[in-house]
């Protein structure tokens, strides 16, 4: 493993702000300064500060149901919650992040690979929302799914309905604020948003807050 992605692990940073410490030379493996790049072996003491980085051996996977009114950030905004007062655990890393005013499945895991998985555009995996809106029914035929927006391109793969005010949206990506953006072009009023799944991940009878282990 080389040595930015062990700090990556191990101090929950990413990889750009760990070469960082290298070059400042703060980074010592089996006592001699790290350099960029080097490989880091299960026998080698890795240190930070004159401190013994304990490696994170076993990782550790789960699925989370993030309520509404909680900012998926490591750092308060203002006087927003994060979901790591719920979560208390600070070595988790997260993937698919929901808006504050969104609730829904997130994926948590010390294993910064598997979050890539099951989050990268490029894996093409469905990320399905029940979306409640203001009007109890949408002219789909008439409904933009594709649009440019700030010049970016956003897609919506499928929408269909589901029930009274509410339709099944199925992504292939995930851009910022990606739906309530295409909505809002349509000139539709979203009340409620809410990811029920991931891939092969999905909330089942999970209730708002729980945070459930998930065996690889």
């Amino acid at each position: 493993m080389r040595i930015n992605k062990f700090l990556a692990l191990n101090l929950n940073i990413s990889r750009r702000d760990a070469d960082k410490l290298i070059e400042k030379k703060e980074i010592n493996i089996n006592g001699n300064y790290a350099k960029l790049g080097e490989l880091v072996g299960d026998n080698d003491v890795v240190s930070y500060k004159n401190q013994i980085i304990n490696s994170v051996k076993d990782h550790k996977y789960y699925k989370f149901y993030k309520p509404k009114n909680y900012v998926s950030s490591r750092s308060s905004q203002g006087n927003s919650k994060t979901i790591y007062e719920l979560i208390k655990n600070k070595n988790l890393k997260y993937s698919g992040r929901l808006d504050k005013d969104s609730e829904g499945l997130m994926l948590l895991s010390t294993d910064g690979d598997w979050l890539n998985n099951n989050s990268h555009p490029s894996k093409e995996l469905d990320k399905k929302y029940i979306v409640t809106t203001n009007l109890e029914e949408i002219d789909l035929t008439k409904f933009k799914k594709s649009i440019i927006d700030n010049n970016e391109n956003l897609n919506i793969y499928s929408i269909k309905k589901e029930s009274k005010y509410e339709y099944l949206v199925i992504l292939k990506t995930g851009k910022n604020r990606e739906i309530r953006r295409i909505f809002e072009y349509n000139n539709i009023k979203i009340t409620n948003l809410k990811r029920i799944s991931i891939g092969e991940y999905s909330l089942d009878n999970m209730k708002i807050g729980d945070l459930e282990e998930v065996k690889i």
